[in-house]
């Protein structure tokens, strides 16, 4: 339920999101000085990428695996299914809407549905929609407030450092966090444990 009403969210304020405050959030971001955050967000950026996410799940999977403990297996097996799930999801909707990411300089508004062009693969955000999978799936397994709060914490930063290297519109992230929160949320609830 949880998780229909965050995707739900998230495809209404997605094109809220393009007529209203794209642009301005983007001249907001461009203007301001470049320091220090730029090593926070580098390494947030990296936290979305999907190759960490392979040897992450992976690596939890492959530890229970060879301890032989069962919930720890599951633990990142399921994880891994909702990346899996979120990275096929992700990688369809990025092809079929075509969205130019800001860097081109073409605008809010531009697409190129059906492009394999990877400057028209920007809506929804993968690198946010895998760390909101993982942050999803994390916060439905845990009663530790501070565990689901800091994944979701940790997710967010992903999102803004891609508003930050300009790869991605706000919309872009808040579409792909919605989508990768409902998908980890989902299949945790749902993975039997």
């Amino acid at each position: 339920m949880v998780g229909t009403y965050v995707l739900a969210a998230g495809v209404v304020l997605t094109p809220l999101c393009a007529y209203t405050l794209d642009g301005r959030v983007r001249s907001f971001v461009l203007s301001r000085e470049r320091g220090g955050e730029r090593f926070a967000f580098a390494l947030l950026n990296e936290m979305g990428d999907g190759r960490y996410h392979v040897a992450l799940w992976s690596g939890i999977t492959l530890a229970g695996y060879i301890t032989g403990n069962r919930e720890i297996y599951e633990f990142g097996k399921y994880g891994g299914l909702s990346f899996l799930l979120t990275g096929i999801s992700t990688l369809a909707l990025k092809s079929a809407i075509g969205r130019a990411r800001p860097h081109t300089g073409l605008g809010v508004m531009h697409f190129r549905p059906l492009s394999l062009d990877d400057d028209f693969h920007s809506l929804p955000s993968g690198h946010t929609s895998v760390a909101f999978s993982a942050a999803g799936y994390v916060f439905s397994k845990t009663d530790n407030p501070l565990v689901k709060w800091g994944t979701l914490v940790l997710a967010s930063g992903v999102g803004l450092a891609r508003v930050y290297y300009d790869r991605h519109w706000l919309s872009d992230v808040l579409l792909g966090a919605s989508l990768g929160f409902s998908i980890g949320y989902t299949v945790g609830r749902f993975s039997g444990e």
